[in-house]
């Protein structure tokens, strides 16, 4: 038994007709005075941006060793000691005891102590 709301429903659906959609209206931009220098000045500047970032990853940060000889040593009471990722694959595979000792030295220079019981990496680690 078709309910009441099915057969007004099948009624619409034969009389319904669908309208072609308005077209949508067209808005023209005003130039201002100042558009194309503005853009100009904006292309410059991203010019200027890729050429710096661009720079600074192709030249070198320093001269590179030249053979083992001349890698740099681990100074016993340096803070933070920069070396170049072929210096320290070199130590690591030379000298494992040096390199061990100069990653716990970076390490302690780089994070908080985690000596007291209330230390924020402490109370972290718990939760």
């Amino acid at each position: 038994m078709p309910e009441p709301n099915d057969e007004q429903f099948e009624k619409y659906l034969k009389n319904f007709r669908p309208v072609d959609p308005a077209p949508l209206p067209v808005r023209t931009k005003k130039h201002a005075a100042g558009a194309n220098s503005r853009s100009a000045l904006a292309a410059f500047a991203v010019a200027c941006l890729a050429t710096a970032a661009l720079v600074m990853i192709v030249l070198p940060r320093g001269p590179l060793p030249r053979n083992t000889q001349e890698l740099p040593t681990i100074p016993s009471n340096a803070q933070h000691t920069e070396m170049s990722m072929p210096a320290l694959t070199n130590l690591a595979l030379d000298d494992h005891a040096a390199f061990d000792k100069f990653m716990t030295d970076e390490v302690q220079t780089q994070f908080p102590s985690m000596q007291s019981a209330q230390s924020a990496l402490r109370v972290l680690a718990k939760e």
